[in-house]
């Protein structure tokens, strides 16, 4: 960094973080009020991929342009299959962007640059790797692996792999991601492909964040030996509301929250109203579910309706307060997934008890006294929910949720991560 002198901050992004309606946005806002916070909004340049001028950004924003089909299809063929590159990689890779970015930079001369997971990271230049750091968010490779082993253990999983990466995805494509037998051959070309990227990552930047730190330690063992690696884990900065006492009467009142869209959610949700909810509703007749996220498909609308009233479809709701403060927990029922989930952060924050498969809870600190309940098998996990409904037991693990939230994920806590992780001084 320069002594004595102002320092910059570049931020390189496909993903637009306001509004902060998925996790992935949550994550890049965070990083935006951060580096607002230490350095000012003149200092901290934010370089969207595909993105438009906005007034009310609250750093400089820059606009890259997006890659054009044909020159995205162009990489596709050129670099997926010598290994340069994952689709997804290449999908958003482009001359052009890569022109435009070296050209933004000069006029930048930022101190640190950042370049958001390996879709960004192939544009870094390696000229100035002393100065760069990659987002990696969780292990692409993991996710892949975790969905191909949920759809041998799991007969009736539905993997929709794009999620919300599918905007830069060319529409004629699409559909090979979501018919069972090409989306199986593209996953395993995938998940090698990106943990070849990840690797490269590894050893190539300065720096490498993640946000679960079992999957640090998993990357840093995979290259052990290669070259000297720095990664480390970084908590996502989750902001709910000021925290106001929970008003938990013993009503066996239970939500899910979470962008339906994403497929580790929606299969949860389908698998946990299928093998979980009907043994709740048969000890608690009155019990009731609330699911919330947008992105809801046609499939989880049919499977919702043929729960009656017992479980209701909200869509996405700006302020959680009222419905986090009364509800008796979250269900967080995942079969496959990585990285570390957001809303589990968001229940902490309000104090809320969750119950949790050991998939969902992975990169926390788990028991009672840490607020998140685990329980893999259907009738255990009916179990934790049931026991939920005493109030006494409510307010126990209620109270070790807020206290997981304070040591680790409060503003104050995950400031002090970033200032070791960007090393700002």
């Amino acid at each position: 960094m320069k002594a004595g002198c102002a320092v910059s901050v570049m931020l390189m992004s496909a993903v637009d973080p306001y509004p902060t309606d998925a996790g992935k946005k949550v994550v890049l806002a965070g990083f935006v009020e951060y580096f607002r916070d230490r350095l000012g909004p003149r200092d901290v340049h934010y370089l969207l991929v595909g993105g438009q001028p906005q007034p009310e950004f609250p750093i400089t924003l820059h606009a890259l342009p997006r890659p054009s089909r044909k020159a995205a299809l162009a990489a596709v063929a050129g670099r997926v299959p010598t290994g340069r590159g994952t689709l997804q990689e290449s999908l958003l890779y482009s001359p052009e962007v890569s022109r435009a970015l070296a050209e933004t930079l000069d006029r930048i001369g930022p101190d640190l640059e950042i370049y958001d997971t390996i879709r960004m990271a192939q544009y870094a230049d390696g000229a100035h790797a002393n100065r760069q750091l990659c987002y990696l968010d969780d292990l692409f490779s993991e996710r892949y692996a975790a969905m191909l082993d949920a759809g041998d253990r799991y007969p009736d999983v539905k993997i929709r792999p794009l999620g919300n990466f599918a905007q830069h995805v060319p529409g004629p494509l699409r559909p090979l991601a979501d018919s069972r037998l090409p989306q199986r051959a593209l996953l395993r070309m995938e998940a090698a492909l990106a943990r070849r990227s990840e690797d490269r990552a590894a050893l190539r930047f300065r720096r490498n964040l993640l946000v679960n730190d079992g999957e640090a330690a998993r990357l840093a063992a995979r290259v052990a030996g290669r070259g000297a690696v720095d990664v480390m884990a970084v908590p996502p900065l989750v902001r709910p509301p000021t925290y106001r006492e929970r008003q938990y009467r013993g009503a066996p009142d239970f939500v899910f929250v979470g962008l339906l869209s994403l497929p580790h959610n929606e299969d949860g949700v389908r698998a946990f109203l299928a093998d979980v909810w009907p043994t709740v509703l048969t000890r608690m007749p009155a019990a009731r579910l609330r699911i919330i996220g947008r992105d809801c498909s046609r499939e989880l609308t049919e499977t919702v309706a043929r729960c009656g009233g017992s479980v209701t479809l909200e869509g996405y709701v700006d302020d959680l307060t009222e419905v986090l403060r009364s509800a008796s927990g979250l269900i967080n029922y995942l079969r496959f997934g990585s990285g570390i989930k957001l809303k589990v952060i968001e229940a902490l924050g309000r104090g809320l008890p969750v119950v949790s498969t050991g998939v969902g809870a992975d990169g926390f600190a788990t028991g009672a006294a840490n607020g998140i309940l685990v329980a893999d098998q259907p009738a255990q996990f009916a179990d934790a929910l049931c026991e939920l409904t005493d109030p006494g037991r409510n307010r126990a693990v209620s109270d070790g949720a807020r206290g997981q939230f304070e040591s680790t994920f409060a503003r104050e806590a995950v400031f002090a991560c970033y200032d070791q992780a960007f090393a700002l001084g």
